[in-house]
Parts: structure tokens; C-alpha cells; sequence
């Protein structure tokens, strides 16, 4: 068996006994949150009205919007710093992340207060439940940026697999008990914020040697990686807020559901930057410029595949699972376009391996201002075919900008 991996990995190019060890547990976690997810959305498209999951997905774009002060990206920074040693920043980094957050949580009972003034009581009720859950939710999920740069991508997986099931096992069961907006956004919130709750300290246990202290180079890093993500997050949920703001709540749980797939690819696709990261922080630029051509266009064959075969199927899995829901079939096919740009992220991670601020500032800067003029225009003007047309055009503009600063990088070796 050893001689026939060592057979493939010279004729493919890829460190397949790395994939095999390493990216199964990555994929059985992906694999289970499509399904989790999948099922998720499939009760909610047939147990609740269109104007409360529309309601639902608002409340929880704009809290996706607002936990950029919790500085996610903080837990890509632990993951290069711990794959190079330096495993004690991840008290400081916790400590950070929640004192940030703080401001997201203010941020958040100010617009439930404007909400109150407008006469949604509902609404201005539901951010004050998101306020409080805020700055711990993501901020106690650092324990997963630890385990993947130790390259413990069993434990990565396995605890994301159990925070998931029990989270939305909480989720469902109140689906099937109540429609009523508040008690569904505490479901959602309350499990996540415990068992990520747990799995930090568990994860701390296992690691009793990790010293309280660490480089602030690495919290200066997933600050400026956070901020980098911020016109970012505001983009990719601008479409949900001005669909909600021109169309209405049903309008927006009908583009929901048609993101609903393609998001699930998505995710299920992004185990590969997951795998690379620690790879790319051991290897110079050099070594990795030389293979990643090669990767991406496996990459481009395997999404071409899926495209096919999710347009083909579409018609007939709405019908099965999102039957109130057929008006939503024309968007998520053309949706699948999106995909196209989905192995070009390999760049990316490299350039967030080796601290590349100058390209990730650029990539971000040109890719998020575009995308932003997109969103306002279409869908101020085209509704959900705008929202539509914009993510597909992001991507025309993505991958040219990939391949420049992919060129462009400095072949200079890691320190």
C-alpha cells in the first residue's frame, strides 16, 4: 500500500499519505456540517413562514457583520503561530478577542434600540439577545486555530463535530416546538457559546504545558488580518440587509435558500486551504509557488464536475426538500458559477502563511471595494438577480487578481 501511495504522490504531485491522515477527519467534519446544515435549512424552509426565517437569516447577517470585533481571523494567526511553537499567545489572544467584541456587543443593543424606536419590537428585542452572546460566541472558538497549527485535525474535527451536532440538535428541537423568533435565536446562540465553552478548556487541559505567555507579534497580525476582513464581511452579507431593506423578509428567506447549496459546496471545498496552512508556514514560497499551479487546476476539474451535477439536480432535490421554495431553483443555479473561484483560495492562504500584509491588503482593498459597488448597484437595481449577478462577477475579478499577485510574490525563503 505504501508503495502504491508513494507511486500516486509522484505521479499526482500531492502529499497524499498528508491528505489521507489529515484531511479525512477535515472532510468527515466538513461532510457532517453539510449534512447537519442541510437538514437544518430543509425543517426551517418547511416548519417556519418565509417572513420568520427571513427575519431570522437579517438578525443573523447583521450579527455576522458586528463579530468582526471579536477579530476572527485572530485564529489563523494562533494556527501559524502554534504550528511554529509559539502556543502560549492563545491566552492573550482570548483575552483580546472578547474585550473587542465588547464593542460589537454595544454596537449591537444600539441598533436593537433603533428598532424599539421604529416600532420593531421584535427585531429591537432580538439584537439585545445578540448582544449578549457576542463577544464569546466566536472568541471561545480559538481553541480550533490551536488544534489545526498543532496539526491535531482529529480533535479539530471531532470537537467541531460535537459543538455542531448538539447545537443544532438544540436548534431543531425548538423548530419543532415554537416558531417564535426569540426563542429560536437563544437556541441557536446558547448551545454554541457551551459546548465551544467546554471544548476551550478541554482543549487547554490536554496542552497543560502551554506557558501563559507569547509573541504580541501574533496578536498584532490577527488584528491586522481581522481588519483586512472587515469591508469583506460587510460585502458578503450587504446582499441579505438590502434585500431585507428594498424587498422584505420573504424576499430574503427565497435568496436564502438558493444560497443555502452553494454555500454547503463552499464549505465542503474550503478543507483544502484548512490543510494547506500549516504546509505552507514549513515551506518556503518557492517550493510551494512551483506546486500550487498544479493543484488549482485538479481544483478547477473537481468543481467543473460539481457544477454539472448540481444543475442537473437541482429541479428535483427542490422538489423533494424546499417545495414552498421553487421560485428560489433559477438563482442557485447560476449561483454555481461562484464556484469557479473557489481553488484559487490556495493563494490566499499562502499569502496568510507567510504574513504577506502587502498582498493580503491589496487582494482584499481592490477585490472588496468591487464587490461592494456591485452589491449596491444590482441590487438596488435588479433585486435578487443583482445580488445574484454580483457574487458571480466578484469572482471574474478575483481570479486576474489572484494571478498577479501570485506572480508578483517574492520568492524569499521562510524565517
Amino acid at each position: 500500500m505504501k508503495k502504491i501511495l508513494a507511486k500516486l504522490e509522484v505521479i499526482l504531485k500531492v502529499d497524499l499519505r498528508y491528505i489521507l491522515k489529515n484531511g479525512l477527519w477535515l472532510t468527515l467534519d466538513d461532510v457532517i456540517s453539510v449534512v447537519v446544515s442541510t437538514i437544518l435549512t430543509i425543517i426551517f424552509a418547511n416548519t417556519v413562514s418565509k417572513e420568520v426565517y427571513g427575519s431570522y437569516r437579517y438578525i443573523l447577517s447583521v450579527f455576522g457583520i458586528l463579530t468582526i470585533a471579536t477579530l476572527p481571523n485572530m485564529n489563523i494567526a494562533l494556527a501559524s503561530s502554534v504550528a511554529r511553537g509559539e502556543e502560549g499567545i492563545i491566552h492573550q489572544a482570548l483575552r483580546t478577542r472578547i474585550r473587542w467584541g465588547l464593542l460589537g456587543a454595544v454596537a449591537s443593543l444600539a441598533f436593537g434600540g433603533y428598532q424599539l424606536f421604529l416600532g420593531r419590537t421584535e427585531l429591537g428585542i432580538a439584537f439585545f439577545v445578540t448582544a449578549i452572546f457576542l463577544p464569546v460566541m466566536d472568541s471561545l472558538n480559538l481553541y480550533d486555530g490551536f488544534l489545526r497549527g498543532k496539526k491535531l485535525f482529529n480533535l479539530q474535527s471531532q470537537y467541531s463535530i460535537a459543538a455542531r451536532l448538539i447545537s443544532t440538535g438544540a436548534l431543531i428541537f425548538t423548530l419543532f416546538y415554537t416558531k417564535n423568533l426569540i426563542a429560536i435565536l437563544f437556541a441557536f446562540f446558547l448551545p454554541y457559546v457551551l459546548t465551544r465553552l467546554f471544548f476551550y478548556q478541554r482543549t487547554l487541559k490536554k496542552n497543560p504545558s502551554v506557558p501563559s505567555n507569547g509573541s504580541s507579534e501574533t496578536i498584532t497580525y490577527g488584528k491586522h488580518l481581522s481588519l483586512l476582513q472587515l469591508l469583506g464581511v460587510l460585502v458578503n452579507y450587504l446582499d441579505n440587509l438590502l434585500i431585507f431593506h428594498y424587498l422584505g423578509a420573504a424576499p430574503l428567506a427565497i435568496y436564502s435558500i438558493a444560497m443555502a447549496p452553494i454555500k454547503k459546496i463552499q464549505q465542503a471545498f474550503s478543507v483544502l486551504p484548512d490543510l494547506a496552512l500549516p504546509k505552507f508556514s514549513a515551506r518556503t514560497i518557492a517550493e510551494t509557488k512551483q506546486k500550487l499551479p498544479a493543484q488549482i487546476i485538479r481544483g478547477l476539474i473537481a468543481v467543473g464536475v460539481v457544477i454539472i451535477a448540481y444543475v442537473l439536480l437541482a429541479p428535483v432535490l427542490f422538489d423533494l426538500f424546499f417545495s414552498k421554495y421553487r421560485d428560489a431553483l433559477p438563482y442557485t443555479r447560476l449561483l454555481t458559477l461562484a464556484w469557479v473561484g473557489l481553488p484559487f483560495s490556495l493563494i490566499y492562504t499562502l499569502f496568510q502563511a507567510h504574513a504577506k500584509k502587502k498582498e493580503i491588503y491589496l487582494y482584499n482593498l481592490i477585490l472588496r471595494l468591487g464587490q461592494l459597488i456591485l452589491i449596491i448597484w444590482l441590487v438596488a437595481s435588479y433585486g435578487i438577480y443583482g445580488a445574484v449577478l454580483a457574487r458571480i462577477l466578484l469572482q471574474a475579478i478575483s481570479i486576474p487578481l489572484f494571478f498577479y499577485l501570485f506572480k508578483k510574490i517574492k520568492d524569499t525563503k521562510k524565517t
